[in-house]
């Protein structure tokens, strides 16, 4: 794909997820092989981000621009983030960006139907049960922003040894990573929240999701 007139552009995450694969370093065209510092080997994709997503599809953008690459892997990207910019690195005969969806199990489908349409199933069923940060997370007094969030003294004792800070008088934040228990859901239009024994945690909003289900 290029843009109107054959004019390059910035390339966008088609939804939010996570990056699972990708290359930055790739400084050449060539017909099926790229230079990494003083290594050569065979890359028909150039540099590359490849994203999971939370159906479990897979998005990837390929012959990506020479340093143009703006996310790492594992970082988590939401909708329209841009990721890099089309370029013509790899096994490609001009700049364009090369777009693959894949299914559940890694195996490229029809990617057309989807450039102007969501993948099926990318949502996450918020419910009852066990959730991990994917950020530090903020420890409200209820379900909404426009709470107070927590001192570190009013979490329970599970809830101040995840805390970013031991001081009690400190906001609450759990660190990235801290799994909890989401007693209660609380969806309205815009965010979905969950009740923990310690508080209330954003889970989800309309421009990212901060929290997985395990």
């Amino acid at each position: 794909m290029v843009g109107k007139n054959y004019t390059l552009d910035y390339v966008i995450a088609h939804s939010e997820g996570e990056v699972v694969e990708l290359v930055k370093d790739c400084n050449e065209n060539t017909s099926g092989e790229a230079k990494y510092g003083s290594k050569r080997v065979e890359n028909i994709y150039g540099n590359y981000v490849k994203i999971k997503h939370p159906n479990g599809m897979y998005t990837l953008y390929a012959h990506l621009q020479y340093g143009s690459v703006d996310v790492n892997l594992k970082d988590k990207v939401k909708k329209g983030q841009v990721i890099g910019f089309m370029g013509n690195t790899g096994y490609s005969f001009g700049a364009h960006l090369h777009f693959e969806v894949r299914d559940e199990n890694n195996v490229k489908i029809d990617a057309i139907k989807y450039i102007d349409a969501d993948l099926e199933g990318n949502t996450i069923n918020y419910s009852i049960g066990n959730y991990v940060c994917d950020f530090d997370m903020k420890v409200r007094n209820g379900p909404a922003l426009s709470f107070f969030v927590k001192k570190v003294s009013e979490l329970t004792a599970d809830g101040k040894k995840n805390a970013t800070s031991q001081n009690l008088n400190a906001y609450a934040v759990y660190k990235k990573g801290t799994v909890f228990t989401a007693m209660e859901i609380f969806k309205s239009t815009i965010d979905v929240w969950a009740k923990t024994p310690s508080g209330y945690i954003c889970l989800t909003d309309n421009e990212m999701k901060y929290c997985s289900k395990l």
